[in-house]
């Protein structure tokens, strides 16, 4: 009598399972939709290029920005040194 009750328990169960999942699958699939801006993102472009106008864009002339010069020197790094006091010089240690 055990056994039997168990085995309705879980036959019950199991249906339950496979409504909610089928549910969840249903709900997703009517309720999942996409704007209309991400529709038109989303969309593929046409695979024609204007290729006139993409010879005239490589034969443009390169401008070099006034910023960017030809040859940069670079500053000279000084570093700093210690101070000597006038005792210190005359025993050759250092004032700190």
């Amino acid at each position: 009598m055990k056994q039997k009750d168990i085995l309705i328990i879980l036959i019950l169960l199991f249906i339950f399972v496979l409504a909610w999942i089928g549910g969840n699958i249903y709900h997703s699939g009517v309720s999942s939709t996409i704007s209309e801006t991400t529709a038109k993102d989303i969309a593929p472009i046409t695979p024609t290029f204007d290729t006139k106008t993409i010879d005239k864009l490589k034969s443009r002339k390169k401008i070099v920005p006034s910023f960017e010069l030809e040859s940069v020197t670079p500053t000279p790094i000084v570093l700093p040194t210690l101070p000597l006091s006038p005792n210190a010089s005359q025993e050759g240690k250092l004032l700190l």
